[in-house]
């Protein structure tokens, strides 16, 4: 959050909710009084003067009178006029230029300053508090994960060596803790060996330091956002219990996407044998059909669990209509993804994807194509000295020129991966202008610039942010999610005990959470159950796979806790 935004945030919180309301009952006042004296101002300039003037020609003359400007364009002629006008000047004088800023200071000034200057950071948790979640180093990827705590009640606390990021964060209405992150003293005032877990974005060497000094406190799990795969092992020796490599999981997740020669290839994640995928129905005999023309049930056994169209999620509808730009999102068994890559009958050699940006989510997208066996161009401005694997086209990819001397023409996906989204934005641009019909995949590092990359022309947008809080979500609270799009998960959840011995129809879950039954697992049948009939009857053994937003997930979590 940004300095100002931050500081606005101070004016909507306990008390200076209640003064902003005691401000707008003052300037309702001021109003009243403005338009009071606007009529009357019309009514003696007829009566006194015999004159005529609008109701905004009276509005002007009273705010100039009332703020003492006076143009002198509108004046009366009458001592009766004079003394009016007199009196609308010291009423001005009084409630505007001498009430209203007193009203300002003393609401709102004042104790801002004073909340500044008294602030002091807490370093210490009761010694009672238990199973919170301690976030070390907030950045964009820790705050969408705080975001998904917040939604599921989980309690965290953010903890900085800083005393003003400290303030900043508090008044954003964060519970914070200021300290050094590897001290131990301040560590056991932290009650790391109570907490439910352990997050942190800091570096490699003070993450390594952090997890050997939380180790002698207790065994709470260690998740760590690293800088480097290649630490993977050392950060584990020191005790952390999960090592996510970001940018190893975005490249993945960008260059699965950006392919278009079949739906296994797009397979996105899978609950034991359930799988859950996407076919892009470009490249397909499908394009401008129906949903209900794919005879996807009937010669596959996958169901269909959704469409995405440039980011736009709906809820699969037989009449739907299939574009160059929808996504199929399915879900269903390995023989059933198998069989569709039979019917579609796709080749990999026709596939060739672009790569804007050798950074290390490009090198990622690189090796994961590679291991597809399908061909790729990277382009960048600069050399990557970290990786000796793959070879790039040293250029500058907003120029269309060298886009179209490198293939682009050719190509059928294309994947940008640059950390600047202003970068990203001109890139997709360039790129569909190049190739209108690109697959075209996008990383945004911000979530706000998620819905421009949209409209710069890609049709699948990563959010590092968003995909790092959905694997942190996921290994600490023990949970099965997977992200399909901005405010679109599919996850897994033990059957509500109360619900045994009911129906899909009966337990009404559609209506009270907006989630929707995508399959149902059970331990001791293999296969899962696909697109369950509402008549299903649900039993203690199974699991519900579901797909919602995460504010539908929230109140699946609060209707059936």
């Amino acid at each position: 959050m940004n300095p100002t935004a931050i500081e606005l945030a101070f004016f909507l919180r306990k008390q200076a909710r209640k003064n902003l309301k005691l401000l707008a009952g003052y300037c309702t006042f001021l109003a009243l009084m403005i338009l009071g004296y606007a009529y009357l101002f019309q009514y003696l300039m007829w009566h006194l003067e015999r004159r005529t003037y609008s109701l905004i020609a009276g509005i002007y003359w009273t705010i100039t009178v009332m703020t003492t400007l006076g143009f002198g364009d509108i004046t009366f002629h009458s001592d009766a006029g004079f003394l009016f006008a007199t009196a609308v000047t010291i009423s001005g004088v009084v409630f505007l230029l001498m009430l209203l800023p007193f009203v300002l200071v003393s609401l709102f000034i004042a104790p801002w300053i004073e909340q500044s200057m008294r602030f002091r950071p807490k370093r210490e948790l009761p010694a009672n508090t238990r199973g919170h979640v301690l976030i070390f180093g907030p950045d964009a990827v820790t705050r969408a994960f705080m975001r998904k705590l917040e939604g599921r009640q989980v309690p965290f606390v953010v903890v900085t060596p800083d005393q003003e990021e400290a303030f900043r964060l508090e008044l954003e209405g964060m519970r914070v803790l200021c300290g050094t992150p590897t001290d131990g003293v301040f560590l056991e005032k932290a009650r790391a060996g109570a907490a439910r877990g352990i997050v942190t974005s800091l570096n490699d060497p003070e993450t390594v330091n952090l997890c050997l000094t939380a180790r002698k406190l207790g065994d709470a799990p260690i998740a760590v956002l690293a800088d480097d795969s290649a630490h993977a092992d050392l950060l584990r020796a020191a005790g952390a219990t999960h090592v996510i490599p970001l940018p190893q999981i975005l490249g993945r997740h960008l260059a699965t996407r950006a392919t278009t020669f079949g739906a296994a290839a797009h397979v996105l994640d899978a609950f034991g044998n359930l799988l859950i995928a996407e076919m892009p129905v470009y490249g397909t005999p499908y394009v401008g059909q129906t949903l209900g023309m794919i005879p996807l049930r009937e010669r596959t056994g996958l169901s269909a669990i959704g469409l995405l169209e440039r980011g736009v999620f709906s809820a699969p509808d037989p009449d739907s209509p299939l574009s160059v730009q929808t996504i199929v999102l399915l879900a269903g068994t390995r023989e059933g993804m198998s069989s569709l890559e039979a019917l579609l009958r796709p080749g990999a050699g026709e596939d060739r994807v672009f790569i804007l940006g050798h950074g290390r989510i490009g090198c990622a997208a690189a090796t994961v194509l590679g291991k597809m066996n399908v061909p790729f161009t990277l382009i960048d401005r600069e050399e990557n000295p970290f990786c000796s694997a793959h070879e790039a086209i040293r250029g500058d990819a907003t120029r269309l020129d060298l886009l179209r001397k490198s293939g682009i023409e050719a190509a059928r996906g294309l994947i940008i991966t640059t950390n600047d989204d202003n970068a990203n934005i001109f890139l997709a641009l360039a790129s569909r202008r190049a190739n209108p019909h690109l697959r075209m995949v996008a990383r945004a590092n911000r979530e706000e610039n998620v819905d421009e990359l949209y409209a710069a022309g890609a049709d699948f947008v990563v959010s590092s942010s968003s995909v790092g809080a959905n694997f942190l979500s996921n290994m600490l609270e023990k949970k099965d999610s997977i992200l399909l799009t901005e405010g679109v998960n599919v996850f897994r959840r033990p059957l509500p005990p109360r619900l045994s011995g009911w129906t899909i129809a009966e337990s009404s879950i559609g209506a009270m959470t907006g989630c929707a039954v995508v399959a149902i697992l059970r331990e001791d049948v293999p296969e899962p159950m696909v697109g369950p009939p509402p008549d299903t009857v649900l039993d203690t053994r199974m699991d519900f796979v579901l797909i919602g937003s995460p504010e539908q997930e929230r109140r699946f979590g609060e209707a059936f806790a």
